[in-house]
């Protein structure tokens, strides 16, 4: 059966599957579709400056550009064939200048009732780390009007685009919010919680405000996904009583000193310190805010957190011990992570699968050892056999391997000490056209499989 041989229904709802810039080159691939403008009847659509605007090409250039994007608005509006719009996503850098045709795009898809709206009025260029040194952006443009009387959306995304907290009243079916570049206050995220009841998902991207971030006083029940992506609040204090969140994630500076996290369904966290770049006095406040997510099945780290953790009020591990049943650790696997990388393995007992995530090193200006160790011999003399390679650990995976001296040796420890090891997948350093970057690598994986294996069942690919 050909395409021109489908019926028009099968056809939308195929490109209604596409993504937006595919659907709209589906009008090529059969004179059917061409005929009846198959693609104006998708119901996920994308304005993208991005699309036609070239950041490398002269202003005047440019300025044409973003011409014939907008007019490529209009035209599509005026011909659209449906009736129903699933997603609108519209990006627009500079909005101020653009203001009718914004309203334009969203009269358009709150006709159409649409479910998910994402308006993105962010200047490509702005440095997201300016956010940690006072360097705030104005949101450039405000929600339009109606948007807020649209009772039946499911999905709304602003950046750079604010919005009246008190008007947040008629949102009953929303059920995700992302919001960036822009301030946020706690009273507008409280405003969103307390009126949108089927909220389920609230996520900030370099979003600013002096507020505290204390959302401790009242049960936000039915919110089960929290992401905060490097944003500037007061996160001395910390706040979150949320007890049916599964998700957590977090970017950004550790300034975590009074942590308070009451989500006792949580089942994963992902905590992000790398924009730090010093560590004293961090342990303890660290250890704590870690403490807070013992119950967690599924957890990932970073270098940071491997770094400061053992300087907190316990060198070795938490003495309660934690739930996770799979560590993902970001590390390039140097020498002043090993501590962190114990503490642990030694934590959580109940540990079922490692990934390892090599990245770049990342070096605290002022790092100091709890104790001098010889890094050759750390894992033969100062690391013993945890509970967690005894009885539970399963699956090690490691991923960028390029065969340092340091990552044979973690891997060393794990094949000669993991007595229930099943499999470890060694997955090399790739370039860009995902070939693996020096020869020598595979020969020092392949090294591995020489080590005596403590599990009789263990596998070991390379790959």
């Amino acid at each position: 059966m050909s395409i021109n041989s489908l019926p028009i229904e099968l056809l939308i709802t195929i490109v209604s599957l596409l993504p937006f810039k595919e659907a709209v080159r589906t009008s090529v691939l059969s004179k059917k579709w061409l005929e009846l403008n198959v693609c104006k009847f998708t119901k996920n659509i994308e304005f993208d400056e991005l699309f036609f605007v070239k950041p490398d090409q002269p202003n005047e250039t440019r300025e044409i550009q973003r011409r014939t994007f907008l007019d490529f608005i209009n035209l599509w509006i005026e011909n659209y064939k449906g009736t129903l719009v699933e997603k609108f996503s519209f990006r627009l850098s500079n909005p101020r200048n653009g203001g009718e045709i914004i309203d334009q795009c969203v009269a358009f898809a709150t006709e159409c009732e649409v479910k998910e709206l994402e308006l993105d009025f962010a200047d490509p260029n702005w440095n997201e780390n300016n956010i940690y040194y006072g360097n705030y952006e104005e949101a450039l443009f405000k929600l339009p009007a109606r948007v807020y009387q649209h009772g039946s959306l499911e999905s709304l995304k602003l950046y750079s685009c604010s919005f009246v907290e008190t008007e947040v009243l008629n949102f009953h079916a929303l059920k995700e919010v992302s919001l960036g570049w822009m301030e946020v206050r706690l009273s507008a995220i409280k405003a969103l919680l307390s009126n949108c009841n089927m909220l389920e998902s609230l996520s900030f991207k370099r979003c600013w405000n002096s507020d505290k971030f204390d959302l401790g006083e009242e049960e936000h029940t039915g919110l089960r996904k929290l992401v905060l992506d490097k944003c500037r609040f007061e996160f001395d204090v910390f706040k979150v009583n949320a007890p049916d969140l599964k998700i957590f994630q977090y970017c950004g500076l550790m300034n975590f000193f009074i942590t308070e996290i009451h989500s006792p369904a949580m089942e994963e966290a992902n905590i992000d310190f790398s924009p730090e770049y010093g560590f004293e006095g961090l342990g303890h406040p660290l250890y704590n805010l870690v403490e807070n997510l013992f119950i967690v099945r599924v957890l990932t780290v970073c270098s940071f957190v491997l770094q400061v953790i053992p300087t907190g009020p316990e060198l070795l591990g938490f003495q309660s011990g934690m739930l996770v049943q799979h560590l993902i650790l970001k590390t390039a696997l140097h020498k002043n992570e090993f501590l962190g990388i114990t503490f642990f393995l030694n934590s959580c007992t109940m540990l079922e699968c490692l990934t390892i995530d090599l990245c770049s090193e990342k070096d605290l200006f002022d790092y100091e050892a709890p104790f001098v160790f010889n890094r050759k011999r750390f894992w033969s003399d100062n690391v013993g056999v945890y509970e967690s390679l005894s009885l539970s650990l399963e699956v090690v995976e490691i991923n960028g391997f390029s065969g340092t001296e340091n990552e044979l040796l973690v891997l060393m420890y794990f094949i000669a000490n993991g007595d229930m090891l099943k499999r470890i997948s060694i997955n090399m350093l790739e370039d860009d056209s995902g070939r693996t970057m020096e020869p020598q690598i595979r020969e020092n994986a392949e090294f591995l499989l020489t080590v005596p294996r403590a599990s009789t069942n263990l596998e070991i690919s390379i790959c």
